[in-house]
């Protein structure tokens, strides 16, 4: 070939190339959380227990023959867990700090060779892993166990690593709905998810965790991932070793193989990831903050420091299955407009109007097109008709369909698509969380924002074993479609709108941001498919400003926040009282004994005891009560409802 045809071919081949969105992320895992510090171990819980919960929902759903469990998980069998547990579990930290202690100190440390694995050794390690769970399984108890721990790897980090670095295993079960082989083939590969396609009520949708989880665990320590899957109409798991790849694809260690394993149903998954040393207050929190609001599920967490913290179940039933949300027109842009004709299997323009969107029924459809025709008569440009074939619109035909589409009104999205946690169990969950004095909480109606439906729900907690809070996310727990968000709190819309409630109307004190203080907790859960479009990142931790979104939250709070105060002002008013009562009863002994010596002073004789007008005394100002205990009890009870922030005049 001469020099100059090369060029030619050179040229004509082009400089731009095409990437895969694995290559992209593969280094890029930060953008969904995985940046090395303590929050990473939290983003594997989080990526995993969501995942977990929804396999536990999705089964539930679709199962015709759904387990008989009680109301709540037996306490005894909690006991035996941690009953199973003893002496199979030790606090891998300690063992880490006293290694590293030795090392520095220049002494000799001996740590047995880890032999590689085959796919059946890995096997009997799950075996082992839900021994404990055994019965919990065989009842079919809606179930998640995750278990994190410190381990050595001297020849990927030394033990007394500059940086700090320790390598980890983490390790989740849980016995949901289990994939078929064709979904583990899949599983783990970007923008493969069960719930991207439309949205709806979910806890995950677009296919980047699990797949980001993965990369973060391949990039720190080139270990592959383990994982065992069991569909619940199968009769056999399948068993896989694998890697990722940039190409968006799995290169098998071993598997995928198929064999009869010791469980009827769910999802096992095993891996390495490195990252500094755990810490309490992170991973372990949001186990317990998802526990709440999951609480038709049991979650057991297992920490690094040996310790088993265990949410049981406290309700029975699961939350209704949420319906998909169709595109409503209100929230198309002319992009979406175009691409869902490009994608739309309707023949039909009439039948594109009708079927791609909610709340645009045949009548609706017939005035667009009308309006439409008026356009392009005006332009002297071709009509159409609800019988013009989408594939045959130009793009004048387009752009002025969907200026008259954009045109119309519309009734409101459906509220169908919105499955709130609900007032009882909301107050239930907490109750039997923290003991609080008080509990209240509202769910507001469902409304929309975005062209799709929402709904908000609050719950105040004061009292009892809650403690006195130091700061303001000990306060303010915030939920989106039930999974907590611990980060990015002041950058959320739930945070904002929560500061900008005047609490001193409520009789709570508040910290310098606005948030309230004491011995309080405010839980903010915002649910509905409206939530997927409104995440400020790919981290999904803050919920964008939206105006409806603000208002609803912040009319929420205010309702739960006139009950809060009802009860302060009752529990204020019953202490003036027993203040009062006491004082006087304080007294009553000298009153009654002047009295008596008027009264029998004036017959002669001594006909009233002194004793018994005492007692008498006693008994009649217990019940007590001033005009502006009245006045205030009036005010709390018959006028606070109709009012949302206006100050009271405590004094």
């Amino acid at each position: 070939m001469s020099p100059s045809t090369d060029k030619t071919t050179k040229a004509s081949s082009g400089d731009i190339k095409q990437g895969t969105i694995a290559k992209f992320m593969r280094k890029r895992t930060q953008l969904v959380g995985f940046e090395t510090g303590l929050n990473k171990h939290t983003q594997y819980a989080i990526e995993f227990l969501d995942n977990a919960i929804d396999a536990l929902e999705s089964w539930w759903w679709r199962t015709k023959r759904k387990p008989r469990i009680p109301d709540q998980l037996d306490p005894e069998l909690v006991e035996e867990i941690k009953e199973n547990l003893v002496g199979k579990i030790s606090d891998t930290i300690s063992e880490s700090k006293e290694l590293e202690k030795k090392v520095r100190a220049g002494k000799e440390v001996e740590i047995p060779p880890r032999q590689d694995e085959s796919l059946d050794d890995k096997v009997d390690r799950f075996k082992k892993f839900i021994k404990p769970f055994r019965k919990l399984i065989r009842k079919r108890e809606p179930l998640v166990v995750m278990q994190l721990k410190e381990i050595q790897m001297p020849d990927l980090v030394p033990i007394d690593d500059e940086d700090g670095f320790k390598v980890y295993e983490f390790t989740v079960f849980d016995s949901g709905i289990g994939m078929v082989p064709s979904d583990l083939e899949k599983f783990g590969i970007y923008l493969a998810s069960s719930k991207s396609e439309k949205l709806r009520q979910t806890r995950g949708s677009q296919g980047f965790g699990a797949p980001s989880a993965f990369s973060d665990a391949q990039n720190t320590t080139g270990k592959p991932i383990f994982t065992i899957t069991k569909r619940y109409t199968a009769d056999k798991a399948t068993a896989a070793d694998f890697y990722t790849t940039t190409a968006n694809t799995k290169d098998y260690v071993a598997g995928p193989k198929q064999m009869k394993l010791p469980f009827k149903q769910g999802t096992y998954i095993r891996l390495h990831y490195l990252n500094i040393q755990y810490r309490r207050g992170y991973a372990d929190i949001y186990a317990e903050m998802a526990s709440l609001l999951n609480a038709h599920v049991t979650i057991v967490f297992i920490d690094p420091y040996g310790e088993v913290h265990i949410y049981p179940r406290r309700v029975k039933q699961f939350p209704d299955e949420p319906k998909y949300a169709q595109p409503h027109p209100a929230s198309i842009r002319i992009g979406e407009f175009q691409d869902l004709l490009r994608e739309t299997d309707q023949t039909y323009v009439k039948g594109f109007l009708t079927k791609a969107f909610v709340r645009l029924s045949g009548n609706k459809a017939e005035s667009i097109i009308k309006a439409t025709n008026e356009e392009l008569k005006s332009r002297g440009l071709p009509k159409i008709g609800g019988r013009t074939k989408t594939n045959k619109l130009t793009k004048d035909h387009v752009e002025l369909l969907y200026r008259a589409f954009s045109a119309e009104d519309y009734y409101a999205p459906p509220t169908d698509t919105v499955v709130p946690v609900g007032e009882e169990v909301f107050e239930q969950t907490i109750q039997m969380a923290y003991e609080p004095d008080f509990t209240a909480s509202v769910t507001r109606k469902p409304t929309s924002g975005k062209g799709l439906s929402f709904a908000v729900e609050v719950c105040i907690a004061y009292g009892g074993e809650i403690k006195p809070a130091t700061s303001a996310p000990m306060v303010l727990w915030r939920f989106v479609n039930r999974v907590p968000k611990l980060r990015d709190n002041s950058d959320c819309a739930t945070w904002k709108a929560t500061a900008m409630v005047n609490w001193k109307n409520y009789k709570l004190d508040t910290f310098d941001n606005g948030i309230p203080k004491g011995s309080v907790m405010v839980f903010i859960h915002v649910c509905g498919a409206y939530v997927h479009v409104m995440f400020k990142g790919q981290s999904k931790q803050a919920l964008a400003e939206d105006e409806v979104l603000l208002k609803e939250i912040k009319l929420a709070l205010e309702e739960a926040g006139r009950k809060f105060r009802r009860f302060i002002t009752k529990k204020e008013r019953a202490r003036r009282k027993a203040k009062r009562a006491g004082i006087l009863a304080m007294y009553a002994d000298q009153f009654a004994e002047s009295l008596t010596t008027i009264a029998n002073g004036g017959l002669g004789k001594k006909k009233y005891d002194a004793e018994q007008v005492a007692s008498k005394i006693r008994d009649a100002i217990t019940g007590f009560e001033t005009e502006d205990d009245q006045k205030e009890t009036e005010t709390d009870t018959e006028g606070s409802d109709l009012v949302a922030d206006v100050p009271l005049d405590d004094e």
